[in-house]
């Protein structure tokens, strides 16, 4: 599985409501592009939004915290690699 096809697994169950799936399918995506910060915060931002949507507070509040910190903390070695 690619990052990708992670991702577009994680919107499909997203968009059915099946947000236990999506979160776990964005994880899956998170360890895959982990090294590229732009993949490895939309994989927390889709985290985050089966958060929302499962209305998992505990959850909502750790991604949000992992967010801020891969963005502050993720640095490539030349710099932040937000966008290739």
């Amino acid at each position: 599985m690619t990052y990708e096809d992670a991702m577009d697994a994680g919107r499909t169950a997203l968009a059915a409501g099946d947000w236990r799936t999506a979160y776990r399918h964005f994880g899956k995506a998170h360890g895959l592009g982990h090294d590229v910060l732009a993949q490895h915060l939309a994989a927390h931002r889709g985290m985050l939004r089966s958060a929302v949507r499962g209305l998992r507070p505990v959850k909502v509040v750790t991604q949000l915290f992992l967010m801020a910190g891969a963005y502050v903390f993720d640095r490539g070695p030349q710099g932040r690699s937000v966008v290739q």
